[in-house]
């Protein structure tokens, strides 16, 4: 096992919407986004996707103020139980990381005007 990089980072247009892909397919489990702030305006709002064959799962979504600073996040999914129950979520080992295939994309609105910013997304993938 070993941990890939992909970086989804660049400039966002003059209306402060962006999106970044991957430039390789992933197929793995997401461990970490390192969020990198940039230049990009206060109140910004981001969602992380994969996108594959199946259409597209939402992985990570930044509201209004939550990607005003560097920072690093732990994205993590309830699982269930074995009669497909989902767990609660309160007792902290109920938690796993997402599986992730196909492209990565990152869709920043509210970005500011020709600012810079994204993510650095770490996945663990065989």
């Amino acid at each position: 096992m070993k941990l890939t990089e992909h970086r989804l980072y660049g400039a966002v247009s003059t209306g402060g919407a962006g999106t970044f892909t991957s430039e390789t397919s992933v197929f793995g489990l997401l461990y970490a986004v390192q969020w990198i702030d940039g230049t990009l305006a206060d109140n910004n709002t981001a969602v992380l996707s994969s996108i594959n064959s199946e259409g597209a799962e939402t992985l990570l979504t930044l509201g209004a103020g939550e990607g005003d600073a560097d920072v690093k996040y732990y994205p993590r999914a309830l699982t269930c139980d074995n009669a497909a129950t989902a767990l609660t979520g309160t007792a902290g080992g109920d938690r796993v990381c997402p599986l992730v295939w196909g492209q990565l994309q990152l869709v920043i609105a509210s970005g500011g005007t020709s600012t810079l910013g994204g993510c650095i997304c770490y996945v663990v993938e065989d």
